[in-house]
């Protein structure tokens, strides 16, 4: 049994080797391949189109000399809306609905919450001191923006101060206000 274990063995062996041989085919083929190879070179060092000289870098260059330039003739804006509003005249916010941290303290208090103080006359112009819900006091003169609905200080008079304030009709359309504010205990 191990014999025919040892023939079969040497039988594949040889066959193996011999299969690997070189044979009078084998070169004819390598001969023809590099054939082939050659005629490709020769070709494409005629063709004006390729050259093997020419080498990526140089592509790549040219390809960064050309310019792209963009033209939307033509094209739809990309930013216009998808849908159509209709639009409708819009009412102004009103003072009440407006963004508070802007504002000036004195902004911030309706003219109502605000108390005259004191008036004093400095050269031939009055200045007068209101006095905010908290205690604190503002000195105030003409043209100082006083309470929430955008009022401007028209004049200080030695008992009061004169203030134009725009208010908000029901229709949306802003209209001027005149207020005084008056002073309490004068004396």
């Amino acid at each position: 049994m191990r014999y025919i274990l040892y023939y079969t063995l040497a039988i594949i062996m040889f066959a193996v080797v011999t299969g690997c041989s070189s044979d009078e085919s084998s070169p004819r083929k390598s001969s023809a391949r590099s054939e082939v190879r050659k005629k490709a070179r020769a070709k494409k060092a005629r063709d004006p189109k390729t050259s093997i000289t020419e080498t990526k870098p140089a592509k790549q260059a040219e390809k960064a000399k050309k310019e792209y330039s963009y033209s939307s003739a033509g094209k739809p804006d990309p930013f216009t809306p998808l849908f159509a509003e209709i639009s409708t005249p819009l009412k102004k916010a009103s003072a009440k609905t407006r963004d508070k941290s802007f504002l000036t303290p004195l902004q911030k208090y309706a003219l109502k919450d605000l108390k005259l103080v004191a008036v004093v006359k400095t050269n031939n112009e009055n200045t007068g001191m209101l006095e905010d819900p908290t205690g604190y006091g503002y000195v105030i003169t003409k043209g100082m923006l006083v309470g929430d609905n955008d009022g401007v200080v028209e004049r200080v008079t030695p008992t009061s101060l004169v203030i134009k304030e725009k208010i908000y009709n029901s229709l949306g359309e802003s209209e001027f206000k005149v207020s005084t504010i008056k002073m309490k205990n004068v004396e």
